[in-house]
């Protein structure tokens, strides 16, 4: 009954994650997100290729659909003995659906709204560490895979000091080098001075 209380719970998560909202809201405009912008199926790529109304949407259905399905876990619903790491897995399924959507040839978004929603379930107080982090960022350099690759980071650091449950610090520390290695063309990018900041158009966006 545990075991399939866990496959049951990921492959729910896995597939909550699937619902992305900014290559959805794309598709419905008539384009494929992937190609236009940074080509990230995310709310900062949306941001860039269809406007506010788009990234506020999308952010909100990528938060939501990672925050309920742990905080329901966590206080609502009632576990059997031995699926207490279940909250984490499924929140861990629900950013990877979002990374690597079957629907999508498994190329999805870079996965930080998902993150946040996750962190917020989990522990709002690296959810306002995550928010600060991003401020901070978003002042001082505008690049939005920065704040993702530092709090995908310190997520397992403050997991591991606040709940001493290593199997899931491990966990989260693999979902942590699979967000940052998401990243690598987003550094290597900022390092040519070509990768798109918050606010700015593509190029070839604003060249049209």
């Amino acid at each position: 009954m545990t075991a399939l209380w866990y496959i049951c719970g990921v492959l729910i998560g896995y597939l909550l994650g699937n619902i992305n909202t900014a290559a959805i809201l794309a598709r419905i405009k008539g384009f494929d997100i992937r190609g236009r912008g940074s080509g990230n199926a995310g709310a900062s790529n949306a941001l860039v290729t269809m406007g506010k109304g788009a990234a506020v949407c999308s952010a909100l259905v990528d938060i939501l659909k990672a925050f309920l399905p742990v905080w329901l876990l966590l206080h609502v619903i009632p576990l059997p003995e031995g699926c207490s790491h279940l909250p984490v897995l499924v929140g861990i399924a629900v950013i990877l659906g979002h990374m690597f959507p079957f629907w999508m040839q498994f190329r999805g978004g870079k996965g930080f709204a998902s993150l946040l929603g996750f962190s917020l379930a989990i522990d709002w107080r690296f959810f306002l560490v995550c928010i600060a982090i991003l401020a901070i960022l978003l002042l001082t350099t505008r690049y939005i895979a920065l704040a993702t690759i530092a709090c995908a980071a310190a997520l397992p650091v403050w997991h591991g000091i606040g709940t001493r449950d290593w199997l899931e610090t491990v966990l989260l520390s693999v979902l942590a080098v699979v967000i940052i290695s998401k990243h690598i063309q987003n550094l290597r990018r900022m390092k040519d001075g070509t990768e798109i900041k918050l606010g700015e158009k593509h190029k070839k966006e604003a060249d049209t």
